[in-house]
């Protein structure tokens, strides 16, 4: 038993030894389509706003896991009923790539992650859904690429573009998901910067 809690608090020491952390926040712009059974929908633009904190790992800080807070609205037309709206928060972890080495001031990047969002209320055509006419709990995938320039010694800008789509229905008994194509522009600032 003790090894293994050794062997536990050696691991977790050298991972953070040679992490970086860093805090972000963007925000941008969505168009969403709703995809209904037998139903005609078009896109529909909303925004998303995201906070994240995340862990760089390694010498030449190329991986990292960042842990997303999102808030963003959604909406499509559905023909011959109106607008579908729904505000979602929720959290996103996502494993990012970057290219370039740690000290480079221009990298890009790529993002995978699962989505684990709250339907905080469903609209369709200005009319409230009663608790039991949608999901509460939407799970989905967030798929994006950008890029980051380093402005300062602590802070970069960046840009990114990307996809969402649900795994799960938003409107109870119908098959009812949201897809996405996004893009959003922030801030990061590193709280540690031995090696950038």
């Amino acid at each position: 038993m003790k090894k293994i809690v050794f062997f536990i608090l050696f691991t977790t020491l050298s991972v953070v030894s040679y992490g970086q952390y860093r805090w972000e926040v963007s925000a941008g712009a969505t168009f969403s389509k709703l995809n209904l059974d037998n139903t005609e929908t078009t896109g529909g633009a909303g925004f998303f706003v995201n906070a994240g904190y995340g862990y760089v790992m390694g010498v030449r800080a190329r991986t990292s896991i960042v842990f997303s807070l999102d808030l963003l609205q959604r909406t499509s037309e559905i023909e011959g009923r109106g607008d579908a709206e729904t505000l979602q928060v929720g959290f996103n972890p996502k494993f990012r790539y970057l290219t370039g080495d740690g000290k480079d001031r221009f990298r890009g990047f790529i993002n995978v992650g699962p989505s684990f969002r709250v339907n905080t209320k469903f609209e369709i055509n200005g009319v409230e859904l009663e608790d039991e006419g949608y999901e509460k709990l939407i799970i989905g995938g967030v798929y994006g690429a950008g890029f980051s320039q380093m402005i300062g010694e602590m802070f970069d800008i960046m840009a990114e573009v990307g996809v969402m789509n649900d795994f799960v229905d938003n409107i109870t008994d119908t098959n009812s998901k949201f897809f996405d194509i996004y893009a959003r522009v922030g801030v990061r600032f590193r709280i540690y910067d031995a090696r950038r």
